[in-house]
C-alpha cells in the first residue's frame, strides 16, 4: 500500500509540475533588463535544491523495483533521460519568475537566499523528518481524493 501511495504523490507532484509547465510556457519571451539571469540565480538556489532531490527521490523508487543486477544501469539510463526534463523544469520556473517579479525583486530574493537564514531556510526544507513528510503526504492524498470524487449534488 505504501508504494502505491508514494506512487499516486509523485505522480500529482510530477503532474502538477507538467500543469505549470504548460501554463507558464509562454512567458519564455522574457525581456532583455537582467531579469532572465537574475531569475535563473533565484532557481538554482531556491528550487532546485527541493526540485532535485525530489526527482532524485523518484528515481530512486523507481530503481528499487529493478532487479539488483539492473539497478546500477537503470539509476544511469533514468539520470540521463531526466537531465532534459530537469533543465525544462528549471528554465520553466526562470521565465516564470522573470515575468512576475521586476529586477530589484529578483536581487532582493538572490540576495536572501544566498544569506544565512535563506540558506537555512533551503537546508530545513530539504531535510524535513520522515514524520513531517508523512503528514504532508497524507494532506495530498485528502486533497487527491477530494478532487477525485464526483460531487454529490448536495
Amino acid at each position: 500500500m505504501r508504494c502505491v501511495f508514494s506512487g499516486l504523490v509523485v505522480s500529482w507532484l510530477v503532474g502538477s509540475w507538467l500543469a505549470v509547465a504548460a501554463l507558464v510556457a509562454p512567458v519564455a519571451a522574457v525581456a532583455d533588463d537582467g531579469a532572465a539571469a537574475l531569475a535563473r540565480q533565484v532557481v538554482n538556489l531556491a528550487v532546485a535544491p527541493g526540485m532535485e532531490s525530489r526527482i532524485d527521490r523518484m528515481i530512486a523508487q523507481a530503481v528499487e523495483k529493478q532487479p539488483a543486477a539492473a539497478q546500477a544501469q537503470a539509476r544511469a539510463d533514468l539520470l540521463k533521460a531526466s537531465a532534459s526534463i530537469r533543465e525544462d523544469l528549471m528554465a520553466t520556473f526562470a521565465a516564470y519568475y522573470a515575468k512576475v517579479f521586476t529586477p530589484a525583486e529578483l536581487k532582493d530574493l538572490v540576495a536572501f537566499h544566498q544569506s544565512p537564514l535563506g540558506l537555512k531556510m533551503v537546508r530545513v526544507e530539504e531535510q524535513k523528518p520522515a514524520e513531517v513528510n508523512a503528514a504532508i503526504q497524507q494532506q495530498i492524498m485528502k486533497l487527491v481524493v477530494l478532487l477525485n470524487t464526483p460531487p454529490t449534488g448536495k
